[in-house]
């Protein structure tokens, strides 16, 4: 069952990642994303609005018209949420079994400290699922059309037009511990519990006492709790023993279920009481779905002397999107629920890709960017780029689902900056780039999760006549996300005259284990496909 709540999960986050830059280009997406330093083709004016101008070594190699039909699909996990989530289930159901055959039945006379530590443990798991901290399943989508078409009455002119639809969202795990509050261990309470914690204690030769100042706070916590002092040291070395944060939320649980233990206050587990009854934790899925009509130009600067040292280029872009979000609650995981949940997710994902509904609203962006070819010897195929993208910042509001999420999608303005530099031009061009985020960008749809890339890699494609092939390969690393590993690219194609076929794809160096509910599955932490079609047309 959890195998198919997973895969449904991430089935239908599609179109579903943080506010970072999805990729338009087969080409790009292999050279590590670098658009922005060495995006050549006619959705180059997506990444940076100067890349429609033509630079000054490149001649009839760069074609005065061209149309480019990309498609790509990209996706990861964001942190080790759905892992824990897993194994905090394969836990609790143990710790059931345990109940169910007796072990915190006084007349049993087989506890042990072990059993006790085990049901620390349990307790104390939940602590490490994350909610809303950033971690999650995140894909993104991108398909569209872009040309491009020589102005020649500036100086290396052009004018870009292109046609996107996007995806992007998150589905993060949400993890509700207050509800927790109000349960305790088993039916026994006061003297009785006093007595199962003596059976462990003689079955398993003594329980000792806290070593770690975490440990002796507990210790410290149960004792005004009025638990005798010694047993509240060892239960205390027994929470220590079970890997018991005791800075975290979960150690605030584990302590109120052994005061109510000890009361007789609460529900109890042993009874058969359901903690998932009005409980709030799940899966949060959200996301914006958008197309995206930008109008590009892009010229050297019209400067006597100067007209081959500086491309300027500005877009403005119209777009269109749908916001949606959907909560999945555990405690509805029947199979109807599952069912109607994942019905009303599907409606949104339609929704969204066709942009129906009262949700659907519009806003202006603008793109700036600049291309600096300093025309000196020896540095005259050096280009140097920057690039802002949605300086005005436009926004898309939605309904909040949960408390604390936001009730705004904001693009915020990304400033990248990069560098490439050419051997052997125009017609085997062997080129060398790197590129990085001046800036780090938050995500509203991932809370917590943070973009900030450095790439870097080399291209190599030599043409001549209409006929040509493509091989690149990059790396690019998330500087912003300590936990996420560098990515390699690669990328290659063929040119047959006016038509060129393109193919990149991107894959972590590192994996993620979905745990033992999901078959002990490693997928990549990171993997993107893209495909691109492009007509070329000189004269």
């Amino acid at each position: 069952m959890r195998i198919l709540i997973l895969a449904v999960v991430l089935a239908f986050a599609c179109p579903l990642i943080a506010e970072e830059w999805i990729d338009f280009n087969a080409r790009d997406a292999g050279f590590a994303g670098m658009g922005g330093a060495y995006g050549r083709d006619g959705t180059g004016a997506y990444y940076n609005p100067a890349n429609t101008s033509r630079r000054p070594w490149e001649g009839d190699s760069f074609p005065k018209f061209e149309i480019d039909l990309p498609f790509g699909v990209a996706g990861g996990l964001h942190g080790r949420s759905f892992n824990n989530i897993f194994q905090a289930i394969d836990l609790a159901n143990e710790l059931h079994d345990r109940f169910a055959d007796g072990a915190f039945d006084v007349s049993s006379s087989a506890l042990t400290t072990e059993d006790i530590g085990f049901a620390m443990g349990v307790i104390d798991a939940l602590d490490g699922l994350s909610s809303l901290n950033g971690e999650g399943v995140y894909i993104t989508t991108a398909a569209g059309l872009g040309a491009r078409f020589d102005l020649p009455l500036l100086p290396r002119a052009g004018i870009s037009i292109f046609v996107g639809a996007f995806g992007i969202g998150a589905v993060s795990p949400i993890v509700d511990l207050d509800s927790l509050r109000g349960y305790r261990l088993t039916d026994e309470s006061g003297a009785q519990w006093d007595q199962l914690i003596n059976i462990a204690l003689a079955n398993s030769g003594g329980g000792g006492t806290p070593q770690t100042p975490g440990g002796q706070g507990f210790q410290s916590d149960l004792e005004a709790a009025g638990y005798p002092t010694a047993q509240a040291a060892a239960l205390a070395r027994m929470a220590e023993d079970a890997g018991v944060n005791f800075g975290g939320k979960g150690s605030e649980i584990l302590l109120d279920f052994l005061i109510n233990t000890r009361n007789g206050t609460g529900q109890s587990l042993e009874s058969g009481a359901n903690p998932l009854e009005g409980n709030k934790s799940g899966f949060l899925a959200r996301g914006l779905a958008w197309y995206e009509l930008g109008v590009n130009f892009a010229t050297g600067l019209p400067l006597p002397w100067v007209s081959d040292w500086l491309s300027l280029g500005v877009t403005v872009k119209y777009m269109q999107a749908y916001t949606f979000n959907q909560l999945l609650l555990v405690e509805d995981l029947d199979s109807n629920g599952i069912s109607d949940t994942f019905n009303a997710l599907r409606e949104d994902v339609q929704d969204a890709y066709g942009l129906n509904g009262e949700a659907a609203r519009s806003n202006v962006g603008i793109d700036l960017g600049i291309v600096f070819t300093p025309q000196i010897k020896f540095i005259d195929t050096l280009a140097v780029s920057l690039s802002v993208r949605n300086v005005n910042g436009p926004e898309f509001r939605w309904k909040n689902v949960y408390p604390t999420e936001p009730i705004l999608i904001r693009f915020d303005p990304q400033i990248r900056a990069g560098l490439s530099y050419s051997f052997f031009t125009p017609y085997l061009p062997l080129t060398l780039a790197a590129e990085m985020d001046i800036n780090r960008v938050s995500s509203d749809i991932l809370p917590g999760y943070s973009t900030q890339f450095l790439r870097a890699g080399v291209a190599f494609d030599p043409s001549w006549k209409g006929l040509g092939f493509t091989i690149r390969a990059g790396a690019l690393k998330n500087f912003a996300d300590a936990d996420e590993k560098w990515t390699l690219t690669a990328a290659t194609g063929v040119s047959l005259f006016f038509v060129r076929l393109d193919v990149g794809a991107q894959m972590a160096l590192d994996t993620v284990n979905l745990g033992s509910q999901a078959d002990n599955q490693d997928i990549p932490q990171r993997a993107s496909f893209y495909f691109q079609l492009t007509v070329r047309i000189n004269w």
